[in-house]
This record gives C-alpha cells, structure tokens and sequence, in this order.
C-alpha cells in the first residue's frame, strides 16, 4: 500500500553500529559515492542493536545497518512496536566469531564437548553465560548451532545475555560473561588484551551465512523509491572497492577514526587481512561482495526463519499474519538497483 506520510528533510538518516562490517557505508560516505549520485546521507553512529531498532520503529532512523533477524523482528513486532521494512541489500557474509575467557581457556575448555563436561561435573557459583548482541541476530543462532551437537541448551545449561558489541570485551575481562558470539574487532580485542580466545569462526560454522543488511522503511522506500535504489548503487560500489585490497587498506583507515570504531587500525586490519598477524584464521572472515552474498533471497530469508524458529524465537508468532517474506527480503528491489548500475558521475 502506498503510504502518504511526508518526509520533513531529504536528508536520509542512516544508523551504524560501530563494527567492522559496517565498511561498506563508511566506505560510501567517507569517499563521496553518496554525494556522486546526490545523495545527502547522515551517518548516525548508535551504540548497540536495541537503538537501531528503536530508532527504526519511531521513524528516527530511514535506513539502517543492522542484523538481518531484525527486519522480521519488526515487521512482525517481537520485542519492539510493529514497523514495516525490508531490506533490498544484504551487507556482508560471515564476519563472527566465537570469544571464550581465557581463564576458562586455560583449564582446558576448548570446544562444546569440553565445556558440556565442566557443566556435567563441577558445581559453578552462577550459570555459565554467552553473550550476544541481539536476540534476532546471526550471532545468536550461531552460538546455539555451535553448542547444540554437545547437548548444551540455551537458558537451560547456560545463560545467554543480550549486551551492545561494544561491551562484550569489557564484561568478559570483568568476569560478568564466559564467552561470546560477535562481529569485530571485540574477538579480536579481547584476544590481544590477553582476556579471551576464539574458539570458532563463522565462516567455519555456516559458510556464507548473511550477516547484517541494509534495512530501510517501507515509508521512505515507497516515498523515495529512486532514491533508495541509489543508495543501494552507492553502497554496492563501495562493497565492490572493500573486496580489493587497496580498498580495505583504506577501509582500515576510515574505520579507525572516532566516528566510527575510533580504535587502533591494528585491530582492525586484523580481521580484513586475516593472516600472520590476524588472530582469525578464515581468509573468508569478512565478505563484503559477491553474487552469492548481496542478494536477499527467498533461500536466505527461509534459513533465518528456520533459525528462529530453532532458537523458540517464533513459538507464539503467527508468520503469515504478516507480510509475507519476499514482502521482507526484497529481491526485486535489488534486482532493479543492479540491473541499472553505472559508475557515479
């Protein structure tokens, strides 16, 4: 249904959450392919997955940069007030890891196996506890998949807590989590400070998994139609430059100022040049182009509700009350983004 709600600015406010996989858009804004194809983008930097949201859900927010879970999680209301989206670009693929404490590291828990033991024969002062940044992200339903062949049960073996990326480093120094499944550079952190190992890579557990998306309004989709599509283009363009390695040299540079990450470029390079040096081992660690990666399919939109559904995230939802999944995951849209791409001007 069209909407006629009026936009009071044509500036497009766009939502990040200060990650590695969010290059693609600092890429696009911090080298001018949105201003190229006249687009007057704002970056609005928001610390953790529940301000996307909100944001989203208030119309503070046109597009964001978020989990991909996250679309279903409004358009069917879970957890946060009904909003219509859809997403027409899916960001990256992978990008994840699996943190323990090295504490827990160090008396020789290693994998789920080792860890279903410890459960099964030491008495603990409180519940072994994950943490992940959203309950409708990758991140969850992978730590389920990687703890679920060794018998270990979320919210019945172990907590899971919902924290901002941005505090699982420090949580897991202070001794507050065991472990955690998130994006970079908080593995990669956590590991130089000396208080976590990863143990599993994304990459590894579900290869070419989509990870965050572009998720836009369906308000400013049907108001500025062309001009979601351009910021598609732009940010398309941008992924195409982050697969090079100039481009992720200049990622890395970007990245590390204060608006974005505001880190040491080092903990950043670590993860896009996975290598010697790189504390992740996966040459596929971050993917931000590919044919198989951009495109939001039905094939991915079914893994994700099958994801859910696993993780108890739909017990009491009725799914086709709702709009239906190709109403989500719009594959047209992108289909029409790219069918009419050109270089900016």
């Amino acid at each position: 249904m069209q909407s006629h709600r009026k936009r009071h600015s044509d500036t497009i406010r766009l939502g990040f959450v200060p990650l590695v996989d969010c290059a693609s858009i600092a890429v696009a804004y911090e080298t001018g392919l949105f201003q190229k194809r006249g687009l007057n983008v704002e970056l609005m930097r928001e610390p953790g997955w529940a301000t996307i949201r909100d944001k989203m859900a208030y119309g503070e927010l046109e597009a964001v940069h978020a989990p991909v879970g996250l679309a279903f999680a409004l358009n069917w209301g879970l957890g946060v007030l009904k909003h219509p989206c859809s997403t027409g670009y899916l960001l990256n693929s992978n990008g994840d890891a699996i943190t323990i404490s090295k504490s827990l590291h160090d008396e020789g828990i290693v994998d789920p196996e080792s860890l279903a033991h410890r459960l099964k024969t030491t008495r603990q002062e409180r519940p072994f506890t994950f943490g992940v940044p959203h309950l409708f992200s990758t991140h969850h339903f992978l730590l389920l998949q990687w703890l679920r062949p060794a018998g270990i049960l979320a919210n019945h073996h172990i907590d899971i807590a919902v924290l901002p990326p941005s505090l699982m480093t420090s949580c897991l120094a202070a001794g507050n989590i065991d472990g955690y499944c998130v994006g970079e550079p908080f593995n990669t952190m956590a590991v130089r400070e000396g208080s976590g190992v990863i143990l599993a890579e994304s990459a590894d557990l579900s290869p070419m998994h989509p990870e965050k998306a572009l998720i836009v309004s369906d308000d400013f989709n049907a108001l500025e139609h062309e001009t979601h599509l351009e910021m598609i283009r732009a940010i398309d363009e941008a992924a195409v430059l982050c697969e090079t390695h100039d481009g992720r040299e200049q990622a890395v540079e970007i990245l590390s100022q204060p608006h974005y990450l505001g880190i040491e470029p080092g903990l950043i390079r670590s993860s896009l040049f996975a290598g010697e040096d790189s504390e992740v081992s996966s040459e596929s660690f971050h993917i931000f182009s590919h044919p198989d990666v951009n495109r939001p399919d039905a094939d991915k939109a079914n893994w994700l509700v099958a994801q859910m559904r696993n993780a108890g995230l739909l017990n009491l939802v009725n799914t086709k009350a709702g709009p239906p999944l190709s109403h989500i995951f719009r594959e047209d849209l992108f289909d029409e983004a790219m069918s009419s791409l050109t270089p900016a001007s």
